[in-house]
């Protein structure tokens, strides 16, 4: 897919502006910047949960779009079970599938026995999160977009992540504050920053010296501005 002269927002008021960018298939995309710079709604952007204030998205014939946000989680119903989830996007997919192709791809999400079973209003964070990551793997997309995908997840899980997006053959888009999984999973990187969305040249250690060379010019501008103001 493409962005051409896109600007991005809410209520008519852009938070980004002026993006050109293009996604291609077997890319593996991190995309870096402080909180509040606008990363999250760049990617509900591109899964147009937000409309364009302004350009065009261009998206290649039969792209199918899997996304992970946190609040995902809310759309769990909480008295159904892992299993009764999974049978109700089956029978609207994949109505052929056997009852045991269900529940062997639920354990490969490490939801064993009882826990198929088990109200999903009674579980972890992480185990909710490992959910809606089956639910929208099951739909096999061939574009992830994962927004923080780690935020709920233990260690195990989340290297077993790292693992699956790896073998994952389709595109990947990834914010996270996991440098760990965005080292094992991203080839390049784009940077959300002042408004702007844009490639950036280098990996992740190169991106820790521009958060420190960003730091430093700040402290400078702030003592310059300081030592202006009259005593």
């Amino acid at each position: 897919l493409s962005l051409q002269d896109a600007s991005m927002g809410y209520d008519q008021q852009p938070i980004l502006q002026g993006v050109h960018l293009s996604v291609l298939a077997g890319q593996r995309i991190g995309i870096l910047g402080a909180d509040g710079q606008g990363k999250s709604t760049l990617v509900k952007s591109l899964v147009q949960q937000l409309p364009l204030l302004h350009g065009r998205q261009v998206e290649g014939k039969g792209l199918t779009i899997g996304y992970f946000a946190q609040q995902e989680l809310d759309v769990l119903q909480a008295g159904d079970t892992p299993l009764e989830h999974l049978t109700r996007l089956a029978r609207r997919l994949q109505p052929q599938a056997r009852e045991q192709e269900l529940r062997n791809f639920l354990g490969s999400f490490r939801f064993l026995d009882d826990m198929m079973q088990q109200p999903v209003g009674t579980m972890s964070g992480g185990e909710k999160a490992r959910l809606v990551l089956a639910l929208m793997v099951w739909q096999r997309p061939n574009l992830l977009v994962l927004d923080e995908p780690t935020n709920h997840l233990d260690l195990d899980t989340r290297e077993a992540l790292g693992m699956a997006l790896n073998d994952f053959e389709g595109t990947v888009l990834l914010v996270s504050h996991d440098r760990a999984l965005l080292r094992t999973v991203c080839e390049d990187y784009w940077l959300v920053t002042q408004g702007r969305v844009q490639a950036f040249e280098g990996d992740l250690e190169a991106y820790q010296h521009h958060l420190l060379d960003a730091a430093r010019k700040r402290r400078e501008s702030w003592t310059s501005m300081n030592a202006e103001l009259p005593n």
